[in-house]
């Protein structure tokens, strides 16, 4: 199966720095010969080697708002990140009308449906007895990284769809039956700040084909909005502000859906090297008392994204003040909700299916001589992890050789005569 990536590769501009090896947490690359060995299969999108590379080697794939001409008419759904990248004294509805002057038609907040799945998942965790603990789906390197390194625990991952899809299920059946248009003809474009996020509406995990149509990334969209703000901040009345917002309690940084489950059960975990500690955990049979995981892979939660702009500290700084101005959502009702949900809305269209990896798609008897070798290649390797070989780690380099894909040779320590 061919793989859609969040980047795309540049390897005439690596200078070998091995910082992206060391950074990615599925050991995805090497550098052999001086270039880049990209193993797709096993790329979770977390934006890690974006991040860390200095010379701009891996290169983000995002739509662009010219991208959705097409459609008759255009909707803006920001992710909740997007207003915490402007100032405490930018009101959110500067955003929306920013929006709008640079041709969306319309801007919808996910904040009412991020709520409604709050209430959904408590009630659906009280009832639930087995698997145990649900692993938050919000986070889809956290889906991708469970695909390839944790497929025994697919099954621990939330039935339930993620509210961006939620949102964009919900207003393009609402728009398509008050415009009387036909919901192909209605653009859905999320404003995403992180890769992982636009590869889930690329290629989705769990369905065919996403609701969204496009995604955006915040770093693109805040060069073109920004001076729309300040413009409409200075010329216009402020009658565009009083319209209703809600932006959703805690939704800038963790636990924002843990405020409807019994805390003392619920688990919040950053970091994508912290999760992968977690999961040891959960799959070693630890975390028994614990019903639900929210895991994010970037160290500051989505306001860490690769592709925000704030810094993230000021922007969870921001992300309070939201909260403290827009926290009281308007009620829903709950019990069309508990109808919805009866109704299959919230749940995923599929269920998450591991990935094929060169492990996976062996036959038992060639992957214990596999593992047999490649610990018999480990066992005279120096345990430095110095990433010399090309290799991110000892480990990966001595699965590569058992596999036929490097050398013993590779390893500097062998070819300057130092090991004995």
């Amino acid at each position: 199966m061919k793989f859609f990536h969040s980047h795309i590769i540049l390897p005439e501009n690596c200078k070998s720095r091995l910082k992206c090896l060391k950074a990615c947490p599925t050991q995805a690359l090497r550098i052999r010969n001086g270039s880049i060995t990209f193993y797709d299969y096993l790329c979770v999108d977390c934006g890690a080697c974006i991040n860390v590379c200095p010379e701009d080697v891996y290169v983000p794939v995002v739509d662009e708002i010219n991208d959705f001409d097409k459609f008759e008419f255009k909707i803006a759904i920001p992710s909740l990140i997007l207003y915490t990248q402007f100032g405490s004294n930018i009101h959110p509805k500067l955003v929306h009308q920013a929006l709008k002057n640079i041709g969306f038609d319309a801007v919808e907040d996910i904040a009412l449906d991020i709520e409604e799945l709050g209430f959904i998942i408590s009630e659906y965790i009280k009832n639930k007895s087995d698997n145990k603990p649900m692993i938050s789906s919000f986070c889809p390197a956290v889906i991708r990284l469970i695909q390839v390194s944790y497929p025994n625990m697919i099954d621990l991952i939330s039935p339930f769809d993620v509210p961006r899809e939620l949102t964009a299920k919900r207003i393009k059946k609402k728009y398509a039956r008050e415009l009387g248009i036909h919901e192909k003809k209605i653009g859905a474009i999320y404003i995403t700040p992180c890769p992982a996020k636009a590869v889930s509406i690329k290629q989705p995990a769990e369905k065919e084909k996403s609701w969204l149509d496009g995604v955006i990334a915040i770093n693109d969209i805040y060069k073109i909005i920004f001076p729309e703000i300040i413009h409409i901040n200075e010329t216009q009345k402020t009658d565009i502000l009083d319209d209703c917002f809600y932006y959703g309690k805690g939704s800038g940084v963790i636990r924002h859906l843990l405020q409807n489950i019994d805390s003392e059960r619920c688990l919040s975990v950053v970091g994508i090297d912290h999760i992968k500690m977690v999961l040891d955990d959960i799959e070693d049979s630890k975390l028994k008392n614990i019903d639900y995981l929210e895991a994010f892979t970037c160290s500051r939660k989505c306001v860490g994204g690769a592709f925000c702009v704030e810094n993230p500290y000021i922007s969870r700084h921001n992300s309070f003040m939201l909260e403290k101005n827009y926290s009281v959502p308007p009620p829903f009702d709950k019990d069309k909700v508990l109808e919805k949900f009866n109704d299959g809305f919230y749940f995923m269209e599929n269920q998450v299916l591991p990935r094929d990896t060169r492990s996976s798609s062996s036959d038992i008897s060639t992957s214990i001589k596999r593992m047999n070798q490649k610990n018999r290649i480990l066992a005279k390797l120096p345990k430095k992890d110095c990433g010399l070989c090309g290799a991110p780690s000892c480990q990966t380099f001595a699965e590569d050789c058992a596999w036929g894909e490097a050398d013993l040779s590779d390893c500097i320590f062998f070819t300057t005569g130092s090991q004995h």
